[in-house]
């Protein structure tokens, strides 16, 4: 039998394996031996692994003068194809953007228009208060869970450091002058986070928050936070998003019923 003395030992033992199992992984990875080629590349595995998804989200956008939340109907294919529909509580579309690879429909209550598949659209167009500019390719890319913008393609070599138990990787924007930086886990390569210049010279903050287990066999973000100062965007999926399933590619041109969507007001939550 074990004496007093030894059952604290054990005890003392266990509640430390208890701490260190629950505590914040560190960085494994030694920035000195790194390679930022590799390291890239990997990141380019992780986000290729996702091609498509359909689901609902949660949308609440963030501007000065408004705060809105809605439910969102995502369909998104890899490049440029994609269906967004705003649903008011009642289900009824009151806003909608498609994009079927050589076009970009958009109704909603600011904008009724069509426009080249690769031109630039005001994203308030879509998401209202959000006066950005991007192409289609890039919201899709959003809506996917990886950056709008590839980062990680510019010509020059990123400077690597630690940073909260994450790789940073930090490119020189000849642009700006300044860095855009993306946080990688060092244990699967998915982008945690990143700092980049949009549209009219501002920065935005990217973060993504992934569903605890894989969906479909893959790390996919729940929710997508982009913060652009002033302005905002959230976007939260419903645990039952499907993702690389074939698509029907009649969904990324309007129907009747779409294009007859009446201008109504998006609700406005507390």
């Amino acid at each position: 039998m074990y004496n007093s003395g030894t059952v604290k030992q054990i005890l003392i033992a266990v509640t430390l394996l208890l701490i260190a199992s629950c505590a914040p992984k560190v960085l494994e990875t030694n920035i000195e031996d790194a390679d930022s080629e590799q390291i890239v590349k990997r990141i380019e595995l992780f986000e290729n692994g996702i091609r498509s998804v359909k689901g609902l989200a949660k949308v609440r956008i963030e501007t000065p003068q408004d705060k809105i939340s809605y439910t969102q109907v995502t369909v998104a294919e890899e490049p440029d194809f994609l269906r967004l529909e705003a649903l008011n509580p009642f289900g009824t579309t009151v806003g909608f953007i498609s994009s079927d690879g050589k076009y970009i429909y958009i109704i909603s209550s600011s904008e009724r228009g069509r426009y080249d598949s690769g031109e630039e659209f005001d994203l308030s167009y879509v998401y209202p208060g959000l006066d950005l500019r991007i192409t289609a390719e890039s919201l899709v890319n959003l809506v996917l869970g990886r950056l709008p913008y590839k980062i990680y393609e510019s010509d020059v070599k990123p400077e690597l450091s630690a940073d909260s138990g994450l790789i940073k990787l930090s490119f020189r924007n000849g642009e700006s002058g300044g860095y855009d930086s993306i946080w990688v886990n060092s244990q699967n390569y998915r982008v945690e986070k990143a700092e980049f210049t949009i549209s009219g010279g501002k920065r935005a903050t990217l973060s993504f928050e992934y569903f605890s287990g894989l969906v479909d066999g893959h790390y996919f973000p729940r929710v997508i936070d982009l913060d652009a100062g002033d302005l905002s965007i959230n976007i939260a999926y419903e645990p039952d998003v499907e993702l690389n399933e074939r698509i029907d590619s009649t969904l990324f041109k309007p129907s009747s019923e779409t294009a007859s969507v009446e201008k109504k007001e998006y609700k406005i939550y507390n």
